[in-house]
């Protein structure tokens, strides 16, 4: 798989998000997380929810991102963004390139995303533009679940929508390019309970609509579909964050239904499709340097199969100085269970973790059948603005390759950075070759 670079985020932000579509799909690829998770990251990442996706990043227990974003939409200040990312493969050769420019001159702003595979001449993907006041707002283009207030992603699709704010109240109307249109309502404060809905209709009569009620901490939303025979249930929770909150972290999310299909205009992952049950649920709990995890998974599928479950606890300790922590994973296939034990460690030299190691182990029948996986690397700040962080994976007893990994960021200022991913293979340890290459470059004015 080559290097995918993302482009997301808000159009202008004070910190760059750090989730990315490469991290997505390399936290997939070392087992960290699984394809449901994958999916939906890529869903926030593409709308741009960029603290949504931060959110979700640090609920699966992935390293913590920023998500303080500013956008000033009062005088005439003229502000863009431009973006390009581009990934080679094994030869050298041009994989794919995308690149983003943004521009906005007061309330008005526009976007626009290329993207081209191999030799191909770029392709428009993303198109919007926006007109966004403290009453009303208009978009045209690339519309998302964002636009109307829903929990799940739509399906991708080009449009106008036009939304009105009458504090409590938020009214519109929509008109997508496959001759549909409807309405979306809100009522409520993000503080409190908030209420949304929207229906989609068509000259062939109704397609689809959904009713969401969300707090700060909790949200529950109910989807259907033309094409459905039972609605669909989304709930999702999260412990309140705050100074004066306790020092437990809860997040959790499940989709409930009975359709042998899903088809229509909400884009559902893979998994939800074929299960009639699927969540996975977070708790984390910080008692002075000392921090402990629990996680949960599990999918129920809509015919006969098997249902499986993930259960992981672990601890990690931290000092000014260094880290332990160590910990389990149980999956279950039906009756068949496999273990396997996680261990971490890391010595600060620097502000961060600079050598660190993790091990995994999934006992067999024997030694030979056991399965390893060691990753131990090391991270070094070459001047103040320029990270390194060198990774290396080794895998058994599969004849796997040995991964070698160099990310190099650079932050030069808040509105340029840069960042470049080196991947490395070797079949057996010999034959060093270059796996893929990507580089992404940001900046903003």
């Amino acid at each position: 798989m080559g290097i995918l670079l993302a482009l997301q985020g808000m159009l202008w932000s004070a910190e760059r998000e750090s989730v990315s579509v490469e991290d997505a799909f390399w936290a997939y690829d070392d087992g960290k997380i699984g394809e449901e998770d994958l999916e939906e990251l890529l869903r926030l990442i593409e709308a741009g929810d960029g603290e949504e996706a931060c959110t979700e990043w640090e609920a699966l227990g992935l390293e913590p991102c920023q998500k303080t974003w500013t956008e000033r939409l009062d005088g005439l200040n003229f502000r863009g963004a431009f973006q390009e990312a581009l990934s080679l493969d094994s030869a050298g050769n041009l994989r794919n390139q995308q690149m983003r420019l943004a521009l906005g001159l007061w309330r008005i702003s526009g976007e626009v995303r290329f993207k081209s595979q191999g030799a191909q001449s770029p392709t428009v993907k993303y198109r919007r533009l926006q007109y966004k006041g403290r009453r009303f707002s208009f978009a045209a283009g690339n519309l998302s679940s964002i636009d109307v207030g829903s929990a799940v992603a739509l399906q991708k699709r080009l449009g106008g929508i036009l939304t009105v704010r009458l504090k409590p109240l938020t009214v519109g109307a929509f008109a997508w390019e496959d001759s549909t249109a409807g309405f979306h309502t809100a009522i409520g404060s993000p503080k409190n309970i908030q209420l949304f809905g929207m229906g989609n209709f068509s000259l062939d009569g109704f397609r689809g609509a959904f009713l969401r009620a969300k707090n700060s901490t909790a949200d529950v939303q109910v989807l259907y579909s033309k094409h459905w025979n039972t609605p669909l249930l989304y709930v999702s929770g999260t412990s309140e964050k705050g100074k004066n909150s306790l020092p437990l972290r809860l997040r959790f999310r499940a989709y409930l239904h009975k359709n042998d299909t899903l088809h229509g205009i909400f884009r559902l992952p893979k998994i939800v499709e074929t299960h009639r049950a699927v969540g996975n649920s977070t708790v984390q709990i910080a008692l002075g340097d000392l921090n402990l995890r629990l996680l949960l998974s599990f999918a129920v599928p809509l015919d006969t199969g098997k249902a499986r479950s993930v259960a992981e606890i672990s601890w990690v300790r931290r000092q000014e100085y260094a880290s332990l922590g160590m910990g389990t994973r149980v999956s279950a296939v039906g009756e068949d269970f496999s273990t396997t034990l996680l261990m971490q460690s890391g010595v600060s030299l620097f502000k961060k973790d600079s050598l660190f190691a993790e091990w995994r182990l999934t006992p067999r029948h024997s030694l030979k059948t056991t399965l390893y996986e060691i990753r131990p690397g090391f991270s070094i700040p070459i001047e103040e603005a320029v990270r390194a962080k060198v990774l290396c994976i080794l895998r058994g007893p599969q004849k796997k390759p040995l991964v070698v990994r160099l990310e190099t960021q650079m932050t030069f200022s808040t509105k340029l950075y840069g960042k470049s991913s080196l991947e490395l293979r070797s079949e057996r340890f010999q034959d060093l070759h270059l796996w893929r290459f990507g580089f992404e470059f940001d900046g903003m004015w």
